[in-house]
């Protein structure tokens, strides 16, 4: 287990959507990241045109609060899991929609519908206006399967995060491809996609260990810490 880790991807703000119901849910739920090495989260409650960000602000600032009183070994930073929408980056230019810890990287939802054109479209749009687009959860469209298309869509702009419990468990097809692109160097950032106790409690410790036993301590290391801390630090991580 590495020390440090800091997850990109998780539903851990309370009453916000379908991750955590109340606020004893997200103190399991960094506690339970603590115990798996994470010590820092980067809250992504889903993006909602309803939804005010102020009140986004106001929650995040309580979970900083709530985290000192908790004595849990994490910190905490705010974000969103946005779907991806014709207008979005003029959304994330007047701050009705936020990127990752305030950084030019944002974690860029699509719909598993959605064809290879329109993902790519998607990715160079948001890079053309200078953003940096984390394709959340890329085992979930089928789309990206095809051979060569994760490259085309990382050469677009884009960077890939693939969710920890996609590389675990029997060797279904998308666990299969998730580790050929993670070895292969074609995967970022991993993301718990934490959600409540009862649903999806983040759960990395067994893709932890495969990663180490088949790619070294370095690429763990490189995949929990240094990439994602590019993000916090809002830096370009090289592809």
């Amino acid at each position: 287990m590495i020390e440090g880790g800091i997850d990109i991807h998780s539903h851990i703000l309370p009453h916000t959507d379908d991750g955590a119901v109340d606020w004893e849910d997200t103190a399991f739920l960094a506690s339970e990241a603590a115990s798996q090495g994470f010590r820092h989260i980067i809250a992504t409650p889903h993006f909602s045109r309803k939804a005010d960000p102020s009140s986004l602000l106001e929650k995040y600032a309580n979970l900083v609060q709530k985290g000192l009183l908790w004595r849990i070994p994490v910190r905490f930073s705010l974000g969103q899991e946005i779907r991806y929408f014709e207008e979005m980056a003029d959304w994330l230019d007047q701050g009705k929609a936020l990127t990752l810890a305030g950084s030019r990287y944002v974690l860029t939802e699509f719909s598993p519908e959605d064809s290879f054109t329109a993902i790519l479209r998607g990715i160079r749009q948001l890079a053309l206006r200078g953003y940096l687009p984390v394709v959340a959860h890329a085992e979930r469209y089928g789309c990206l399967y095809e051979k060569g298309r994760l490259e085309e869509v990382i050469r677009g702009g884009g960077y890939i995060q693939v969710n920890y419990t996609s590389l675990e468990g029997l060797l279904r097809p998308e666990v299969r491809w998730c580790r050929r692109q993670l070895l292969e160097g074609r995967v970022h950032f991993l993301g718990t996609d934490m959600h409540r106790k009862d649903y999806r409690p983040p759960r990395t410790l067994e893709a932890q260990r495969w990663i180490e036993k088949k790619g070294g301590e370095k690429l763990l290391r490189r995949l929990m810490i240094e990439n994602p801390r590019c993000i916090l630090e809002n830096r370009i991580l090289k592809q």
